[in-house]
């Protein structure tokens, strides 16, 4: 294991992106022959390179250094009806990608491993990466564990990092999304569950046991719809994507939408995709879905503003495509019901429709279980039990 300033040098190239040596002095805070010395082991060990040249600030013209372009992450974002699969540099930037569809599939884990496997050889080519990064929305247990497994064994010495989609949408909205340079947010994933991750003052929190946010269970309603945890209620009852499914189809029963029932005959059964073209199509049946997720959501979403005093909330997940739909009662439930004080310059905004921020975060979580393993400093954002360290 190398020193801990290597890994801090590396924490702060991935996060600030090719710097100069006097850049770089300055935010680790030693002399820039200390510096320099690091520079040079890491430089003959293949961990940074030479940058393009930095904008002239009146002298002479410094070459940057930067993460050497064969450290690459291996991420994987699996959600309830995709998996994708890509390659990052140090710096977070996305080369290379493949989905995998999961729609109308129930996959096995193997078979599930064994998929990601060959995109991940064909992305990567003979090359293995530095780290590994995985996503996990809502798939069960087995999956999960399957993939990193799997994974590990393609990847020797490779540490694979696990965490909630929710977290990885948080921690690549800090490094490259909308909330970058905002130390305080919250981000809401809404999908199979709902889910959050509050960032306060730069940190992502995870709570005692590593469960935070996870508020789909949340019992909002005392005798509200049945929900899978076998309680009645539950805010997953009436805003996860298969409730908001059921509400639309029972509005479609009734005569609602003459769209929507065309589908229905011809399919059998919605599903989100459905209603997200119909609603993007003016749907009156999709349009009172959304304006009742979006004031439902907002009483929730107002509780953490008056607890946790964010900047921004960011909203993403598979059921922020119908973001236009719910996204202005959103914004009013909680500037009307959020402490004034504590809603005045809010900000509430949609993550990127692509979840780019997913495969972001998830690679900045590969670099961190990479640093934490190979260099004496973690970059406290990853508890150990999130790491899967080769075997």
């Amino acid at each position: 294991m190398r020193s801990g300033l290597e890994g801090e040098l590396l924490r702060v190239l991935r996060d600030g992106g090719p710097q100069t040596k006097n850049q770089l002095a300055t935010a680790l805070g030693v002399p820039r022959t200390t510096l320099t010395a690091s520079l040079r082991c890491m430089a003959a060990a293949g961990h940074v390179e030479d940058g393009p040249v930095a904008a002239s600030s009146g002298g002479r013209r410094s070459v940057t250094v930067r993460i050497a372009g064969g450290r690459r992450l291996l991420v994987v974002s699996l959600g309830e009806d995709t998996a994708r699969v890509a390659v990052l540099d140090g710096h977070l930037t996305i080369s290379a990608g493949v989905s995998i569809d999961l729609q109308d599939r129930d996959p096995d884990a193997e078979w599930l491993a064994d998929t990601v496997r060959r995109a991940a050889r064909r992305l990567l080519g003979p090359e293995a990466p530095s780290a590994v990064g995985i996503a996990v929305a809502d798939r069960g247990t087995d999956l999960e564990v399957t993939l990193a497994e799997r994974l590990a064994e393609a990847c020797p010495g490779a540490p694979v990092a696990v965490l909630p989609s929710v977290r990885a949408m948080a921690l690549g909205e800090m490094r490259s999304g909308g909330t970058t340079g905002v130390d305080d947010f919250v981000a809401v994933r809404l999908g199979g569950s709902v889910t959050t991750a509050a960032v306060v003052g730069g940190h992502l929190g995870l709570g005692a046991n590593g469960r935070s946010g996870e508020i789909g269970h949340l019992r909002v309603e005392e005798f509200g719809p049945a929900c899978g945890c076998g309680l009645t209620g539950c805010l997953d009852s009436f805003i996860s994507a298969s409730a908001l499914v059921t509400q639309a189809t029972s509005l479609v029963g009734r005569g609602r939408s003459p769209a929507l029932a065309a589908v229905l005959d011809h399919a059998g059964a919605l599903d989100l995709r459905d209603l997200v073209t119909a609603g993007r199509a003016g749907d009156p049946v999709v349009g009172q879905v959304g304006r009742d997720l979006g004031q439902r959501l907002g009483r929730v979403v107002a509780g953490m503003v008056a607890q946790s005093n964010p900047r921004r909330v960011v909203v993403g997940g598979p059921v922020a495509a119908m973001g236009s739909l719910f996204l202005g009662d959103l914004r009013a439930t909680v500037y009307r019901v959020a402490p004034h004080a504590l809603a005045e310059g809010l900000e509430i905004t949609l993550s990127d429709p692509d979840g780019r921020a997913d495969l972001i975060g998830s690679a900045s979580a590969a670099m961190t279980a990479w640093i934490g393993q190979d260099f004496s400093t973690s970059g406290g954002e990853l508890p150990m039990a999130m790491v899967r360290s080769p075997r």
